[in-house]
């Protein structure tokens, strides 16, 4: 189908595809002018080790060493990179979403374990979003406060002394925030996504009812004897038959 058929078909159906077309631009108009940018800053953390725990052998020659706090359930996993995953599921949530929201973050934040180094290393790497590059730095900030005071509640949960708890030591600062273009593309391509699909199924549901109509007025009738006759076709006129009191009869022709 060339672009002259595609615009014939818009504008013989106009007044279904006008009004397509006219949201169509609006939305445009509206991601493009009104629609709030999108700006990202990113921080990047590690997770430090806490000093190894009392071997037994200092427990045997000082019980009270048993009772300090040392055994940490997450320093018992050998890939560190487990801890920054489970941070990341529990910030990650519609819950913790909306009470970082209510501090001032921007809940499109992302966290999730730093792929520069490797998924394995123990890193968590936390993009903050906002309308603007401060609103982005802040979400950041916030952001990582949290997954600091996340880490020191699940191990405070285990009664593990402080001491002996993961820390966390921030590699990367939020400063500078950078344009998320792709939020205004993704929702710009929708929009005419979205605007061609129901252009075409307006189009084509139009031509339907058209071709519908067009054979209803080609449909044949019959004639008085049940010979059809096709719609436009000449008739014949009617001629008296017989005597003057039989009513008159249309013509028949000889095949």
């Amino acid at each position: 189908m060339s672009l002259l058929l595609i615009a014939q078909k818009i504008w013989r159906y106009k007044l279904v595809t006008i009004p397509i077309v006219a949201l169509v631009l609006l939305g445009v108009f509206y991601v493009i002018v009104i629609k709030s940018p999108v700006y990202e800053a990113g921080s990047t953390y590690i997770l430090v080790n806490p000093p190894a725990p009392p071997t037994d052998s200092a427990i045997a020659r000082d019980p009270s060493l048993a009772h300090i706090g040392a055994d940490n359930p997450y320093t018992r996993y050998s890939d560190q990179s487990v801890v920054v995953q489970l941070l990341a599921g529990r910030l990650s949530s519609d819950e913790a979403r909306r009470a970082l929201a209510a501090r001032g973050a921007d809940p499109g934040y992302e966290i999730a374990p730093s792929a520069e180094f490797g998924y394995s290393a123990p890193i968590v790497q936390i993009t903050g979003t906002g309308s603007s590059p401060a609103a982005a730095v802040h979400t950041a900030r916030v952001v990582g406060s949290a997954v600091r005071s996340e880490l020191d509640r699940m191990q405070a949960v285990h009664n593990v002394s402080p001491k002996y708890r993961i820390d966390t030591q921030q590699v990367v600062a939020p400063r500078d925030a950078t344009l998320k273009a792709s939020g205004k593309l993704r929702a710009l391509v929708a929009v005419l996504v979205l605007g061609a699909a129901l252009l075409f199924l307006a189009v084509t549901v139009a031509d339907a009812f058209a071709a519908i109509r067009q054979a209803r007025r080609r449909e044949p009738v019959d004639d008085d004897f049940g010979f059809p006759i096709a719609v436009g076709a000449p008739v014949e006129p009617l001629v008296p038959v017989g005597g003057g009191d039989e009513p008159p009869r249309r013509a028949l022709r000889r095949r």
